[in-house]
């Protein structure tokens, strides 16, 4: 099955992509403010799908959401179909951290004009909601924050950093070498299935809709951005019924929501 452009576009609510970087920032902000990330699937114990067809159904015919390979691997299609030539890249989270973990997250390099820019729509923590220049290691101010890339010379890697407000915190860190299928289905499996990654584990939402950003860690429910933000805590099954249909928009069966319930309402609201 070929990747439907037309139908991802109207997932988005876009009806024209301009070209260049215009058109990157474009796509980019649309798909993070449309499609949620979710780990609903890795938490229930099943492995997503990487393929188009799965994709496409789950993401647009269900309207469902997912993690990081999820969201990339159909964000490159999208690029390639646009014409952008996405290289994608595998990095290590940081979350304020010195040194990232295992290699368990995606992103992509995208080379418009000779100018290099990192385009993520997959980062379920507070991602750029627009690609952050790789060669400018000046601050940047896009629509939710300022961002920056700074070079790790001991590891080796390029991080990208968010201000926070009272300090800079570093997200993730990569290599910058390219990432093969193969790769991202390794890590992908890895991340669905290995008991010392977070998605098997809790439940991890994230959502920047036209009102602001909204998370969840597994009963834990905050909105906006630091260090401006509220937490509150779901209390019942039927309040976390809710939340997930009306503040995330997701299309979860009954069954789903009572298994997910079962395996949050004693786990940590803090991470």
């Amino acid at each position: 099955m070929s990747f439907a452009l037309t139908a991802y576009l109207d997932r988005l609510g876009l009806t024209d992509v301009p070209e260049g970087l215009a058109g990157l920032r474009a796509v980019q902000e649309a798909h993070m403010r449309t499609i949620p990330f979710e780990n609903l699937d890795p938490l229930l114990g099943r492995v997503p799908s990487l393929d188009p067809a799965s994709l496409s159904e789950k993401l647009l015919a269900r309207a469902r959401g997912g993690y990081c390979f999820e969201h990339n691997a159909l964000f490159g299609r999208a690029l390639e179909r646009l014409g952008y030539a996405p290289r994608p890249l595998l990095a290590r989270v940081r979350n304020g951290a010195a040194e990232g973990g295992a290699r368990t997250h995606q992103a992509f390099e995208v080379v418009i004009e000779g100018a290099r820019w990192l385009a993520d729509t997959g980062f379920g923590g507070h991602g750029a909601l627009h690609p952050v220049a790789l060669d400018d290691p000046a601050p940047q101010t896009l629509p939710n924050g300022t961002y920056r890339v700074v070079r790790d010379e001991a590891a080796a890697e390029t991080v990208l950093e968010r201000d926070a407000g009272d300090g800079w915190i570093s997200l993730y860190g990569f290599d910058g070498l390219s990432a093969r299928e193969i790769d991202l289905e390794a890590a992908n499996f890895l991340c669905a299935r290995w008991e010392r990654a977070p998605f098997t584990a809790n439940l991890m939402l994230a959502l920047h809709g036209a009102d602001g950003r909204r998370a969840m860690f597994n009963r834990a429910l905050t909105l906006g951005m630091p260090p401006d933000t509220e937490t509150r805590v779901i209390e019942t099954p039927v309040e976390f019924a809710d939340v997930l249909r009306d503040e995330f928009h997701l299309d979860v069966s009954d069954a789903d929501i009572a298994e997910i319930w079962a395996r949050i309402e004693t786990a940590p609201t803090r991470r």
